[in-house]
């Protein structure tokens, strides 16, 4: 049966692909739990969706608050049946130093683990779950990361813990999707991280949303595994 209603749980909330998945789901039918740092940008968020979006505060390198927050958020709701990865950060710093490896690792790869592992024993207990991480094409192809080998490490992580995961726990009716795309028009292509063709090209946040719609609302006898799409601009 299609995984088209329930709980869908989304960090990296306020901005980008997580607010565009947000406002389409909300508008679904879903009950959004929407996680990120900045409640201000959350409750800007929850009044404009068309449908139920739950502000929770979160960072997801605090493993200690992950717990938490996915502790409320079933206590409030019940259940979460979609777990949308999405947080992430990258640097084009030429000078690596360790609180930059830190940032970009606690983000990016164990924010993934630390919300993976809170959101799997209401799954299990329900037999049913899906988890969508958003990686990178530079976390399937290493080209397209350029001298970026920080932010690939990272992304290569999560697209290894996804395909780890979901042999591990299918069996307990949890379906687990990895993403990578190329470069989609967020504000991670900001400041010195300039996207190197014109961002009429780049992936729209909705067209991402679009395609987790499409994941969803397959049949679960079919497991898409690993998605990879990007801009026909982009060489790789």
């Amino acid at each position: 049966m299609p995984d088209t209603s329930g709980v869908m749980v989304v960090t990296g909330a306020s901005t980008g692909v997580g607010r565009a998945v947000c406002l389409r789901f909300a508008a679904e039918g879903f009950r959004v739990c929407a996680l990120a740092r900045s409640l201000d940008k959350l409750g800007v968020l929850a009044t404009e969706a068309e449908g139920e979006v739950y502000p929770y505060r979160l960072d997801v390198t605090d493993s200690d608050a992950v717990g938490e927050v996915f502790q409320q958020i079933v206590a409030d709701h019940g259940r979460v049946d979609v777990l949308v990865n999405n947080a992430g950060v990258t640097s084009s710093r030429e000078n690596v130093d360790a609180a930059l490896i830190d940032r970009i690792i606690d983000t990016n790869l164990k924010g993934t683990l630390y919300c993976s592992f809170a959101a799997l024993p209401t799954m299990k207990a329900q037999q049913v779950g899906r988890i969508i991480n958003v990686a990178s094409i530079a976390g399937y192809d290493i080209a397209p990361a350029g001298g970026n080998g920080l932010y690939a490490a990272s992304k290569f992580g999560v697209m290894a813990f996804t395909e780890s995961l979901g042999k591990a726990v299918r069996r307990d009716g949890i379906l687990v999707t990895g993403l990578c795309p190329g470069g989609i028009d967020t504000p991670l292509w900001s400041g010195d991280n300039s996207y190197p063709f014109a961002k009429s090209a780049m992936i729209r946040p909705e067209e991402v949303a679009d395609l987790i719609a499409y994941v969803l609302a397959q049949p679960r006898r079919t497991l898409f595994k690993n998605i990879v799409f990007v801009p026909t601009v982009e060489q790789w």
